[in-house]
């Protein structure tokens, strides 16, 4: 019923004018479809591509672990699409990203729900490593009442100056390409960097009152020189703070397998197995701490999500079909 290859319409990029289509990848249980069947993105790195043979083998090996149907997105500026022109057209770091992610769940629902298909939207989840990390991220921000657990692994903290101006601050190797010049078409705004920090503490405490249950697993090597785990770790407290109760494992060399964990540095080791190893407990229909959540969620819910910011609020709404994101300024 669900074609392995599809493509949707994605919300315009202002820096390319146009429409825009999007690509994913989708793998089923091997035993069908059942009513406890669930969702999971599975996400690439930053510069990867979709249907990369190792995304492919990771969306059929959690299709049949944790009873998903998996889906890899080829998100905004996938494998060398949309290429990063620093100062002109910076790395978008899970704004329109986290919506293209959102819109392929949107559009695997409504196909099952048109065809009659039960299925169990409770169990909704989200892993990815380095970029895929940071967008797991902000799909659990920007739908905050939607996923049960998201697993970040080696994943990219906010915009932080380092990372977004490419000064290389605590040893990151990452370049975003803004500018701090409010004239450049690259200007990353106090408003934008707020709201894609998954740490922010005022967000962090609306997503808390939207979905107390929601776990986050962290793994991330403290030897970590492309996203220096001193910021995830930040995000961290932060979310303790808000109470939530995140399950991080910060890798040190005793965390060293040679199987999921190979390295304390940023490659982590084979992710797949990563979240078996961290998370099985949750993912998994039998597994002890076994998540779903208790609903609606936001596809359901079918209304706005709002996050304060300086100078006005981002609104993502869900309330006119496929979700959309815009900023509005406050009035005077």
């Amino acid at each position: 019923m669900l074609e392995n290859e599809q493509e949707f319409i994605a919300q315009e990029w202002p820096f390319q004018p146009g429409e825009r289509r999007v690509k994913m990848h989708l793998e089923l249980p091997a035993a069908g479809i059942s009513a406890n069947t669930g969702l999971m993105l599975v996400l690439h790195n930053w510069g990867g591509r979709y249907n990369e043979p190792h995304y492919v083998a990771w969306c059929r090996r959690f299709a049949d672990r944790y009873n998903v149907i998996a889906v890899s997105v080829n998100y905004l500026q996938s494998g060398g699409g949309e290429p990063v022109i620093p100062g002109e057209k910076p790395y978008d770091h899970g704004y329109l990203q986290a919506i293209d992610c959102l819109r392929a769940l949107y559009h695997i629902r409504r196909q099952l729900q048109d065809a009659g298909v039960k299925f169990n939207p409770r169990r909704c989840y989200s892993m990815g490593g380095s970029g895929g990390g940071n967008v797991s991220l902000m799909v659990n921000k920007f739908a905050p009442h939607t996923f049960a657990c998201v697993v970040d692994i080696c994943g990219m903290p906010g915009l932080t100056d380092g990372i977004a101006y490419g000064t290389g601050e605590c040893g990151s190797q990452l370049n975003a390409g803004y500018s701090r010049d409010p004239s450049s078409p690259a200007y990353l705004s106090p408003a934008r960097q707020e709201l894609l920090d998954p740490g922010h503490p005022s967000h962090l405490v609306l997503q808390y009152a939207a979905n107390p249950a929601n776990k986050v697993v962290i793994v991330h090597g403290l030897d970590d020189t492309s996203c220096p785990a001193i910021h995830k770790i930040t995000i961290f407290r932060n979310m303790v703070a808000a109470g939530f109760r995140p399950d991080a494992h910060f890798l040190t060399p005793w965390h060293v397998d040679g199987e999921a964990v190979t390295t304390t540095g940023h490659p982590v080791g084979n992710r797949d197995r990563v979240v078996e190893r961290f998370a099985d407990c949750y993912l998994r229909e039998e597994g002890e701490a076994a998540l779903q959540i208790p609903g609606p969620e936001d596809f359901e819910r079918a209304s706005q999500v709002i996050y304060p910011v300086t100078g006005g609020r981002y609104v993502i709404d869900y309330s006119q079909g496929p979700p959309s994101i815009w900023f509005e300024e406050a009035e005077e």
